[in-house]
């Protein structure tokens, strides 16, 4: 029986080999000298007909000493038939077989792209199509029939790696998997929490090499080769198993802190959502289902980069339609990276109701440590639904929050959801990783241990070199990995024997907005070092400034450099007098200027009707207004856009880099008629406003955390000065990465990222009030590229949605109010 399956799983790839070998030939012959071929159709088993159309370096190169050859192909299939088809002309680098879904074959010597293409396609046509289609359809039949006979797992052409059971905790097995399948040390070793990290496809070669004493390692492989902290993780990455989560958005009642939230929204009926995990090199495949009542929904992985799946990172009216009520969409994506992160609601402001969750890619670190802790989540938190008080930041007044919790516990006006705080235990002497995410609406924390140092590690998916400080600003959507050495010390350096020390979330100055009575109590945790125990600390703060601000720029140094080359950009020179020298710099020209502030009213255009005069936030030339039902994924052979969608193009070669200056205040720079913040004083805005808001707003000293959807950027420079062109002085060697910045307020911040990932990527303030409010951009990047990365096939899965969400949203008995005029108030977003 296995040997007659074996020849059916065979004949395929030999059929598939053979016409990869017909295909060299002719690029041997037409594209050696970077000719162009012509047009047509080729069908590759598994994904139908595909288009191939990249040649690069003239299409074939030597590759390495073993002189293997390779051939570049866009729109590939990602099933294992890609492997036979490059290894066919012995191009079987590690670093591109475990990658399927890229567009190039990698040389096997430095695992870098081979510079220059020529576009051109060619495809089959006519009776070879036919039979090649008749063919793969009869396979899959029948190994699926051999496969259900021999009860053992199916190998269908569609799947890359094996399956791990989010609910049964187990791993299919696979026909000679020999390659490591280990705990990570990264993960709790709760019994009742297993999992394990499978490299099995790898084979036998590769080890685990993770140590308490040398955590930067984590693969280690024939040859000294290894994967670890040093590993450029954009190009590769490790192959793991496809691990399927389930969620169900829902209603339900939240008492987070002794008071009742009846509009509470959340993921499998608990808050924060249950905790997605999976290992360096993993697929997730997440299905979502929608049993909110009266809201649609999408889930965005934040700061996964999302490479090459645009359709699956989970923003609404840009990426896909909302999920309706009743309907489902399964996210399926890559996880490249590895750290800690959160996924949340795209939807208006659903995820400031309770609709989080945190979100870990097990991988190396930078710092040792003894053993980990689960993730910690610090929010604000509100007695009302986000969209009971957005009317309220419409209108000019900022709305409040009531509270601050720690993953979801908190105590209000001496109140607590079942009497007692967030708490963890610890053994005296050992190291421990804790993983800090803000998942706050509208407040930045400083976050601290008393009388513990605190070694930072990770910002946001970066690891960077260690440094030791006793608190971390974390402004919202940001995170850290950090390391606590259970090794308290009194203020005269002296050791504490103490058994209870609290754990500080302490809102930023002027980066928070709570509800008249003042700052809710920052004790928000207790770190115990006696199990069991129940007594309050009596421990006291140290010293140290909650001012509004990220870590210090000079400490966030990656492990792994990026030298940032000159802007793509169209720039300007500008001389200026550096200590009496004449020095040229190069700065950004004003396509890349974009300021932060409230958008001006313009008669007749208003939102959500014409009339509206309500206070709307910008980045781009216009403040943010989005169709659900109309996502930028199914336009993106658009010429044109409607200046409401934000769309800022930017078509540069894929080995280009895009600079941006975002300020919230100018010197220089003509003014755009936008309202910006200045510093150190409060500020009632007037001149700008309609009359019958001119007495409401008011804004004080802000700052905003700036968030890039699919990409991690270089932050160049990062000032409170306000803007101006002589003020630039990016750092090009090695600056700070991450996806979220803090833009102070008066100031100003320069960030750049490389042109490699085709889409439409979200740009955004993370403050919830504002970026619902309008202060978003899709920044477009390379249009070619995305709509033909998107597949026919691909969008068909987003179009079937947006059908879904048409029907729910045009029958007005599904609505929270019958015959209501406006439906959408916010940005989209």
């Amino acid at each position: 029986m296995h040997s007659f399956k074996t020849l059916i799983f065979v004949l395929p790839f030999l059929a598939q080999a053979a016409t990869a070998y017909w295909y060299v030939d002719f690029y041997e012959k037409n594209c050696e000298k970077g000719g162009r071929a012509g047009t047509g159709t080729m069908t590759l088993a598994g994904e139908g007909e595909e288009r191939l159309d990249e040649c690069r370096g003239g299409a074939l190169h030597e590759s390495g000493a073993d002189t293997s050859r390779s051939v570049a192909i866009n729109g590939i299939s990602d099933s294992g038939l890609v492997v036979e088809l490059y290894a066919a002309k012995g191009c079987t680098d590690e670093s591109f077989l475990t990658q399927i879904t890229e567009d190039d074959c990698f040389t096997s010597n430095t695992g870098q792209l081979r510079p220059g293409h020529f576009r051109y396609s060619y495809h089959w046509s006519g009776i070879g199509s036919l039979v090649m289609k008749l063919f793969q359809q009869c396979w899959i039949a029948l190994l699926e029939f051999f496969n259900a006979i021999s009860l053992s797992p199916s190998l269908g052409p569609l799947q890359e790696q094996q399956v791990w059971d989010a609910d049964s905790h187990t791993v299919s097995p696979h026909a000679g998997s020999d390659g490591p399948i280990f705990a990570p040390p990264t993960h709790p070793q709760d019994p009742g929490e297993i999992l394990k990290c499978d490299y099995s496809r790898m084979g036998k070669e590769w080890q685990p090499c993770s140590t308490p004493h040398s955590r930067a390692c984590w693969l280690a492989g024939p040859g000294g080769q290894q994967f670890d902290i040093s590993t450029d993780y954009e190009t590769k990455v490790p192959t793991g198993i496809t691990r399927k989560y389930t969620l169900v958005a829902d209603e339900m009642n939240i008492n987070a802190d002794g008071v009742l939230m009846p509009y509470g929204k959340v993921f499998n009926q608990q808050y924060p959502g249950p905790w997605i995990q999976a290992c360096w090199g993993d697929t997730l495949e997440i299905k979502v289902t929608n049993k909110l009542k009266y809201n649609g929904t999408t889930i965005h992985w934040h700061g996964l980069r999302q490479y090459q799946t645009l359709e699956h990172d989970g923003v609404n009216a840009i990426t896909q339609c909302p999920i309706a009520p009743g309907d489902s969409y399964t996210y399926r994506f890559r996880a490249m990276q590895y750290g800690t992160s959160w996924y949340h609601s795209h939807y208006s402001l659903q995820y400031g109701d309770g609709m989080a969750g945190p979100l870990t890619i097990h991988g190396p670190s930078s710092s040792d440590y003894d053993e980990p802790k689960d993730p910690i989540l610090m929010t604000d938190w509100n007695h009302r639904s986000g969209f009971q008080d957005f009317q309220q930041e419409l209108e000019g007044v900022i709305p409040k929050m009531d509270s601050i919790l720690l993953n979801g516990q908190g105590s209000f006006a001496g109140g607590a959801r079942n009497g007692y705080k967030y708490n963890m235990t610890v053994t005296r002497g050992k190291k421990y990783l804790l993983r800090l995410i803000n998942t706050s609406v509208d407040t930045t924390f400083v976050f601290a241990i008393d009388h513990h140092n605190i070694t930072v590690m990770t910002s946001d998916f970066v690891p960077i070199q260690p440094y030791t400080t006793d608190h971390v600003a974390i402004g919202i959507g940001q995170r850290y990995h950090v390391v606590v050495e259970a090794s308290p010390k009194n203020a005269k350096g002296e050791a504490d024997l103490s058994e209870a020390f609290w754990m500080r979330t302490i809102p930023a100055t002027n980066c928070s907005n709570f509800r008249l009575g003042g700052i809710p109590d920052e004790r928000q945790g207790i770190l115990y070092y006696k199990k069991g125990s129940a007594e309050y600390p009596s421990t006291a703060r140290a010293s140290f400034s909650i001012a509004c601000r990220d870590e210090p720029f000079n400490q966030l140094q990656p492990v792994l450099p990026w030298n940032i080359p000159k802007p793509t950009n169209p720039v300007f020179l500008v001389k200026i007098c550096i200590r009496r020298l004449n020095v040229s710099k190069e700065l950004i020209g004003n396509e890349t200027l974009f300021e932060v502030g409230v958008d001006p009213y313009r008669e007749g255009q208003g939102r959500p009707l014409p009339n509206d005069a309500f206070v709307r936030w910008a980045i781009a030339p216009r403040a943010m207004y989005l169709n659900f039902s109309d996502p930028t994924v199914l336009n993106l052979r658009n010429t044109k856009w409607n200046p409401e969608y934000a769309v800022i193009p930017r078509d540069y070669p894929e080995d280009s880099w895009i600079y941006m200056v975002i300020y919230g205040n100018r010197k220089s720079i003509p003014s755009s008629g936008r309202l910006t913040i200045p510093a150190a004083h409060p500020v009632l805005y007037l001149h700008s406003l309609p009359v019958r808001l001119r007495t409401a707003v008011h804004v004080t000293n802000h700052c905003w955390q700036i968030h890039l959807h699919g990409h991690d950027f270089a932050l160049l420079q990062q000032s409170t000065q306000s803007f101006d062109a002589s003020l630039l002085n990016p750092k090009y060697d090695n600056p700070p990465r991450r996806d979220v910045v803090l833009l102070p307020a008066d100031g100003f911040v320069a960030i750049a990222f490389k042109a490699d990932n085709p889409g439409s990527w979200l740009l955004h303030c993370h403050i919830a009030w504002h970026a619902s409010s309008g202060l978003a951009m899709q920044i477009l990047e390379r249009q070619e590229a995305a709509a033909q990365i998107l597949t026919p096939q691909r969008l068909n899965v987003v179009r079937e949605g947006c059908r879904k969400w048409k029907e729910w949203f045009s029958n007005e008995e599904n609505l929270w109010e019958k015959n209501a005029t406006i439906f959408q108030d916010d940005s989209g977003i």
